[in-house]
């Protein structure tokens, strides 16, 4: 390669590295290409080959007999020395190490050796991919306006370090597809609608909500309740049954008089009250038929709907706390002293259930329909023409490509049969296309996606996604759904490889409102924030947690997130932000007292260390126990998350119970720590993962702050020294180090980025690529758009390989590749 272009080559990875780095590479660069290998390789030959030689054979590795210019020939083993450079977990704590700029310099030698010299292929092999959860309940939201949970109908996906959209790990079994066929009779019969009579639906109010004052997204003037949609399957009337307003053994919530409404569609469809002098008395003296005869008010409540996806309300009437809704404070029969209070208020505790249609009228014009009814026959020598555009409206969306004659013809069949079976007469066209738009759910073509190599490919080398494969993917990478019309017309046009075009695509996607699947499709679960109720925080430490303060938890998170990446910031914001979303409890929670009310609104941020991901309960929660924080979750949590180099797994077998013996004072969890570390094979992860966390001990299992360990009667000591020497005193300076390196949290970000989008896990051959969209972004603000834009232009997105030798199903640790060593030879 000539100077100059080496020179460049370099001159670009060290600007992704920031001033330090630039410093200590200056030196050198005006020396011969050889000599400032040379001088690199003796990085390696002081401080690494005292272990990794042959005698030794540290972690699988030789380095001995390899020279400067073997690094792209050994790729894969050095971007996992580069992986554990980078997280500094070698060389091990207390072995001899370079001074830290000579460590940076040494990473940036060895990326652009690996990128300048690589020969590794340019993409992976991702094979046929089924739909996951989360797919398959958009997809059939956007094509057939039906709401689903999908958890009630399909199987678990299996996840891959968070994801659950990786291609080799959504395995197929012949229960699973009945699963969907299943499922694709109930999605097709909501969508077409039906006057038959159906069983009930029985909708719970959620565990632990919120039933003594307002809840957040009900109407405003109401007080408690429960809020779901249903969807209706024709016009008719329908019955609702109130099952359990707590009207109990001892009827406190009967002293004063409230008043239950029923709503649809925000239209309040029933009204009643309950409660009162005449209702306690009755109650008192007649006991449990009285309370019987009460909740007949509430059964069998005639309502008349139409057909389609409606919004039902269950809630009270709010009124003045002060002269009704007071707490009392006392006795609790068979259930000790009340601390918390009890309320004179009924709460709707039981499920909601809806039975009907009774005397349908026929199905109304719903979203559904008006996706599904592209034509309406007038007479019956029309259905089948009807039909047959029905078929080739659905299956274009559906499988995500034009359809032809042959698609069409082989959709029909399912249409006549259903027809058939209705007897020909009224309905009978309905009852066609249900069984049609069945057959299309049902369809490979819609619940896989694949990438089918050109006719005249030999299956030996790389081949490009045709523009029908790419949009599809740029379309699940950001939606989590299939192309809709505008990118579907470019792909089947050919015009996705027009100058800027896809450019274009990718700003107009980001700003559509699909773009919300990034922050619970993909960051979310890279962060492993996804399933806050995890952790059980012990009632007896921390009384005032709750389950509302644990969606308020969850809430803030995804507002935070989704500002920063949807209105296309900076991504290191995510680590500096000084705001973040908050409402009253959760701000009280965090000693704010400046804000009023249930709603979450933007709140900038007066404490240093409540900025970023690091001052957020989500995350502190996620990375404690129970009982007690943990400075190794969370320590490792920064490792992984955070700066992309995850730590050894923990030895088999290992002893991690730090809790306190019986009898025993307890210590800090800093002192409890220490002596974990004593014990061998301990100290040297330890002396890495601990640091990032001990400098997050002031905030407790809930994400408080604290200055004082009230169980280790001592002060709390967030003071520490990071790898390599980085002196630390709390979240506020650690999260300083973490963004010293510019590059090191957005190569993180990027890289688990690349992996959601192609749907693989990524390969040593990955990282080159990974590092040439980081230093993009670069100069372009390190926004998610450039992120984005630079994934979806490399040749991983665009390009797929041949089938591994090994089985392209084989499902690896994410840590793989960084932890995968091969002795050299």
């Amino acid at each position: 390669m000539p100077a100059n272009k080496r020179t460049r080559r370099l001159l670009v990875t060290v600007s992704a590295s920031g001033a330090v780095v630039a410093a200590a590479v200056a030196a050198w660069l005006h020396a011969p290409f050889s000599d400032r290998s040379q001088q690199h390789w003796s990085v390696l030959e002081t401080y690494c080959t005292e272990c990794h030689n042959a005698s030794e054979f540290a972690g699988g590795i030789v380095f001995e007999g390899l020279a400067p210019d073997s690094v792209p020939e050994h790729a894969e083993t050095f971007e996992a020395a580069v992986r554990k450079l980078r997280g500094r977990l070698m060389p091990p704590p207390g072995n001899p190490r370079p001074d830290e700029s000579d460590i940076d310099s040494f990473i940036a030698w060895l990326e652009t050796s690996i990128d300048a010299g690589s020969t590794a292929p340019l993409a992976g092999h991702v094979p046929v991919q089924r739909l996951n959860r989360t797919e398959y309940e958009t997809a059939v939201r956007d094509l057939l306006s039906v709401e689903i949970d999908a958890t009630e109908y399909l199987p678990t996906d299996i996840e891959v370090d968070g994801f659950s959209n990786i291609a080799a790990a959504l395995s197929v079994s012949p229960a699973f597809l009945e699963q969907y066929l299943r499922t694709a009779r109930t999605v097709a019969r909501l969508a077409v609608g039906e006057t038959r009579p159906k069983l009930a639906s029985v909708y719970f109010p959620p565990p632990g909500g919120d039933q003594d004052g307002h809840v957040d997204g009900m109407p405003l003037g109401t007080r408690g309740g429960t809020m779901f949609t249903h969807v209706f399957p024709a016009d008719g009337e329908y019955r609702f049954n109130i099952t359990d307003l707590d009207v109990g053994l001892y009827p406190r919530s009967l002293e004063t008089e409230h008043t239950l409404v029923v709503l649809v569609d925000r239209t309040e469809v029933f009204r009643a009250r309950l409660g009162g002098r005449e209702d306690l008395e009755f109650v008192n003296r007649f006991g449990a038929p009285a309370r019987a005869e009460l909740m007949q008010r509430f059964a069998d409540i005639p309502v008349r709907v139409t057909a389609g996806t409606h919004e039902v309300v269950v809630t009270f009437i709010e009124r003045s706390q002060a002269a009704t809704d007071g707490t009392i404070y006392g006795f609790t029969p068979y259930g000790g002293f009340s601390f918390s209070g009890q309320m004179r208020v009924p709460r709707v505790i039981g499920g909601i259930e809806i039975v009907g249609p009774f005397e349908p009228t026929g199905v109304s014009r719903t979203a559904s329909r008006e996706k599904v009814f592209v034509c309406e026959p007038e007479v019956a020598e029309r259905e089948r023409a009807c039909a047959e555009r029905i078929a080739a409206h659905l299956a274009r969306r559906a499988f995500r490509r034009p359809v032809d004659r042959d698609d069409i013809d082989r959709l029909m069949p399912f249409y006549e049969a259903g027809r058939e079976s209705a007897g020909g007469g009224e309905g009978a066209f309905d009852t066609g296309v249900e069984q049609l738009v069945t057959a299309v759910l049902a369809s490979p073509e819609f619940l896989y996606r694949a990438i089918a190599p050109p006719e005249d490919h030999d299956g030996a080398d790389l081949h490009a996604l045709s523009d029908l494969e790419f949009a599809t993917r740029l379309s699940f990478f950001l939606w989590s759904q299939g192309p809709d019309d505008e990118l579907l017309e470019l792909a089947a046009s050919g015009a996705l490889g027009d100058p800027g075009v896809v450019e274009t695509q990718v700003s107009r996607m980001l700003a559509d409102p699909r773009a919300e699947a990034l922050v619970s499709g993909f960051t979310l679960r890279w962060l492993n924030l996804d399933e806050l109720e995890a952790v059980e925080p012990d009632e007896r430490l921390f009384p005032d947690f709750s389950d509302e303060l644990r969606a308020d938890f969850a809430t803030e998170l995804e507002l935070f997130i989704g500002s920063v990446l949807l209105e296309d910031r900076n991504v290191r914001t995510l680590l500096s932000a000084d705001y973040s979303f908050l409402n009253q409890r959760l701000a009280e929670h965090y000693d704010i007292d400046s804000v009023r009310g249930p709603q979450f609104r933007r709140v900038v941020l007066e404490d240093d260390y409540r900025r970023g991901l690091l001052g957020k309960a989500a995350v502190l929660l996620s990375t404690s126990y129970g009982d007690r924080t943990s400075p190794v979750l969370r320590g490792a949590w920064v490792l992984e998350k955070l700066m992309g180099t995850p730590p050894a797994p923990p030895p088999p077998n290992v002893e991690t119970d730090l809790t306190t013996p019986e009898g025993e004072q307890p210590k800090t969890i800093r002192v409890r720590l220490e002596q974990h570390r004593e014990a061998p094979n301990c100290g040297g992860c330890h002396g890495v993962i601990d640091p990032y966390g001990l400098a997050l001990e002031n905030f407790t299992v809930t994400g408080q702050w604290r200055d004082f360990d009230e169980l280790a009667d001592a002060p709390i000591d967030a003071s520490t020294d990071l790898p390599g020497g980085i002196a630390v005193d709390g979240p506020v300076e650690l999260r300083r180090a973490l963004l010293a390196r510019p590059d090191q949290f957005v190569q993180a970000l990027t890289e688990k980025l690349m992996m959601y989008a192609l749907g693989r896990e990524l390969e040593y051959h990955d990282m080159p690529q990974v590092r040439a969209v980081v230093q993009g972004a670069a100069g372009q603000d390190y926004r998610l758009s450039a992120i984005v834009t630079g994934i979806v232009n490399s040749d991983a997105f665009r390009m797929q390989a041949p089938a591994h030798e090994t089985g392209a199903d084989d499902v690896r640790s994410a840590a793989a590749p960084a932890n995968r060593i091969a002795r050299l030879n």
